[in-house]
């Protein structure tokens, strides 16, 4: 498994505990080290502003990936697309604005967990 499949991971994983604790979640990140170490990320607003707590996300990202050893950074968003809840990751390669990705994923809540099904 490489550095990205990994992280890709750890976010759906993380998505999926908050999803079955609270149905929802606000924004949360992870980053990678060369090592392949995790670090898990959240942030906190006192207004409970998804887009603040984004931006909190993306200045730590922007700052944590001038260290070498930091190699992906991802943010995980809640969101809605044609009408189906999904999974919004957005890989974060440098401080650079050009060098974000995103991958977007339905999922569906059930009794047996979160199933999230292709990337759109």
């Amino acid at each position: 498994m490489n550095t990205v499949e990994k992280l890709l991971e750890a976010i759906k994983e993380q998505a999926e505990l908050f999803l079955i604790e609270n149905g929802v979640f606000a924004p949360f990140a992870t980053y990678i080290r060369a090592n392949g170490d995790l670090t898990y990320i959240s942030a906190y607003s006192e207004s409970s502003d998804s887009e603040e707590m984004y931006n909190l996300l993306l200045l730590g990202a922007y700052d944590d990936l001038k260290d070498n050893d930091v190699r992906v950074y991802a943010i995980g968003l809640d969101g809605k697309y044609q009408g189906k809840d999904v999974l919004v990751i957005e890989f974060i390669l440098s401080d650079k604005d050009e060098d974000k990705y995103q991958q977007i994923y339905p999922y569906k809540i059930t009794d047996k967990g979160v199933i999230f099904d292709e990337q759109l």
